[in-house]
């Protein structure tokens, strides 16, 4: 809302590295529809693969975290939750195929967010679907366990005006045209989250109403790729570029750049995955080992077996254990546990 304010956006001059990034991501989008027409088998798979970790991730920063077993089981459908963690994932779990289901047919509007919060908490005792009722605050512990208020939103009795105000500014926009539509989704992205109007649940409402957002601009990487699990992997750079962006905020003076580099940088990085899992099946669709290996090498830190297999969803189980072996026997790579859910490193 307030950066929206006397039309700011409109008026302002874009850095050039934010160009470069919205040029860069522009590039990939348009590959888009070529890599859509290739490989549906592999798209399915990744399909799966994505709504899985998006519901984990988008929890996990949170803090709402179960193990993967029961994530399966809840993400199938074929479970009921068992206690509060696993009743906000499976809301999760709906809120998300719904929007990858009728993105065409929902706008952004208040009554829509109430409704996407009210499902988000439907299985759990907590009232979704209501604005605030009382303040609150962002807060962050520092290492010695003190907090300190970060920021401090709109109160909850400037709650309802305010987001009538958002979804209008966003609609005038959207139907002007006269703002760059990533630079429009992400400062929507940050408004909200600023005037944070929920008493639970922002974060996650925030990370759908983004992928919302991206289908109505024809950005379909968020169906593929997580976009959630791309954001809990750098969560330390999400908070730090969304405080730098909000201070000032509620005079209208805020810096929007800071979260919109690294709101791009993040899609970026979603459509270059795309890329690689796609582009690369295309490229190298009889040489399955090679894909595996090439998993293997382009991954940071440790990793597991259920990670090569995201990454490589076409190939058989027997072919990643296969090639794990010989690059085992190569020194390539180490198990650093046991079962089947250990962790591997890379020592080449």
């Amino acid at each position: 809302m307030m950066s929206f304010a006397d039309k700011k956006l409109n008026n302002q001059s874009i850095p050039m590295n934010i160009v470069r990034l919205i040029g860069k991501i522009n590039e990939y989008k348009g590959k888009q529809d070529l890599y859509l027409e290739q490989s549906p088998q592999v798209l399915e798979k990744l399909k799966e693969v994505s709504i899985v970790q998006s519901t984990k991730a988008s929890n996990s920063i949170e803090g709402i975290v179960i193990t993967d077993k029961r994530l399966k089981e809840i993400m199938k459908d074929n479970t009921i939750p068992q206690d509060r963690s696993e009743g906000e994932i499976t809301g999760y779990r709906d809120v998300l195929n719904t929007i990858h289901t009728s993105y065409d047919a929902i706008p952004i509007t208040p009554n829509i967010i109430l409704q996407f919060h009210r499902d988000l908490y439907k299985f759990v005792s907590t009232t979704g679907g209501r604005w605030k009722n009382q303040d609150n605050v962002i807060e962050e512990i520092l290492p010695n366990g003190e907090r300190y208020v970060r920021f401090k939103p709109l109160s909850a009795s400037e709650t309802p005006i305010a987001m009538d105000e958002l979804c209008n500014y966003l609609d005038k926009e959207m139907r002007e045209e006269t703002i760059e539509p990533l630079i429009l989704i992400g400062t929507f992205v940050l408004d909200f989250l600023s005037i944070h109007p929920f008493n639970d649940g922002n974060g996650r409402m925030a990370r759908l109403l983004t992928l919302l957002l991206l289908y109505k601009y024809d950005y379909k990487v968020g169906r593929f790729i997580s976009i959630e699990k791309i954001i809990e992997e750098s969560k330390t750079s999400y908070y730090e570029t969304l405080n730098k962006s909000s201070i000032g905020w509620h005079e209208g003076k805020n810096n929007v750049f800071f979260w919109l580099e690294y709101f791009l940088g993040i899609l970026l990085a979603a459509y270059r995955e795309f890329e690689d899992r796609v582009g690369l099946v295309e490229n190298k669709k009889g040489n399955r080992s090679f894909r595996v290996r090439q998993a293997v090498t382009s991954v940071l830190g440790s990793f597991s077996k259920e990670d090569i297999r995201n990454a490589c969803p076409d190939v058989s189980e027997s072919t990643i254990n296969r090639v794990f072996r010989e690059l085992k026997k190569e020194g390539v790579i180490e198990v650093l546990g046991k079962g089947r859910n250990a962790k591997w490193k890379r020592l080449k």
